[in-house]
């Protein structure tokens, strides 16, 4: 069964509802990364996790969303999970989500089971692969370089988890975490992988839900979808 990890703010009760109607049903595992609230933490998990003097040091809501995926890597390590699927609170899962992930993940297991991997599942920075360079059949793509994509749904399993905890441990995150990744991707540390067609959209983007300042995107989530109809259209041109 798959281990399912969800980033977690414990002060956002809708959000937790949200994911327990989304995950009900499925064959998953869940378990929510709570330590880590921007408000419950000190500055001992802080230098644990982060490097001194870099932007996100100086504590935000993106320093407890960077420590708490952190928290969920170190989760895998220690506790021997093969990979598991990491999804922030606000994630909305598209139609078909349970056979699609089985699919990716039988192509996972087939072509890069040997390399550490992380998975970007979803299309909320409205990037996508190329028509030209999609195969009909093959769900993973390697992420074009300088390129990156948010962190509200990923796949990471336990090789590139090892060499995330490991890099922390010896050297610090000193990014946001999704820039963290890209950044240990780019230095040939561990694979990065885009699902495609994605499987699934941050809600706080779309305006299913509202972001995490409380504020409603309404209008906002009809121009976020007004943009992605015009992206996928000039992605199918490529």
């Amino acid at each position: 069964m798959i281990k399912t990890l969800v980033i977690h703010a414990k002060p956002l009760t809708e959000r937790l509802h949200h994911m327990e109607q989304q995950l009900k049903g499925l064959p998953m595992e869940t378990e929510y990364i709570l330590d880590g609230d921007k408000d419950e933490l000190t500055q001992d998990v802080i230098d644990a996790y982060l490097k001194k003097d870099c932007e996100i040091y100086k504590v935000s809501g993106a320093t407890s969303c960077a420590i708490k995926h952190l928290m969920a890597c170190q989760y895998i390590v220690e506790h021997g999970l093969e990979g598991a699927l990491v999804l922030e609170d606000d994630i909305v899962l598209h139609k078909g989500f349970e056979h699609d992930f089985g699919q990716m993940l039988a192509e996972l297991n087939h072509c890069h089971a040997d390399k550490p991997v992380i998975i970007s599942l979803e299309d909320s920075s409205l990037q996508f692969i190329p028509r030209s360079k999609r195969k009909k059949g093959q769900w993973l793509y390697e992420a074009p370089h300088g390129r990156v994509r948010f962190n509200g749904a990923l796949y990471i399993n336990q090789k590139a988890a090892k060499v995330i905890t490991d890099d922390v441990a010896a050297n610090r995150c000193d990014y946001a975490v999704d820039h963290y990744y890209v950044h240990l991707y780019e230095k040939g540390l561990l694979d990065f992988l885009w699902c495609e067609p994605a499987l699934a959209t941050q809600g706080s983007f779309n305006g299913t839900l509202t972001s995490s300042m409380g504020r409603v995107r309404s209008f906002e989530g009809l121009r976020w979808r007004f943009k992605y109809a015009y992206k996928r259209f000039v992605y199918w041109l490529r």
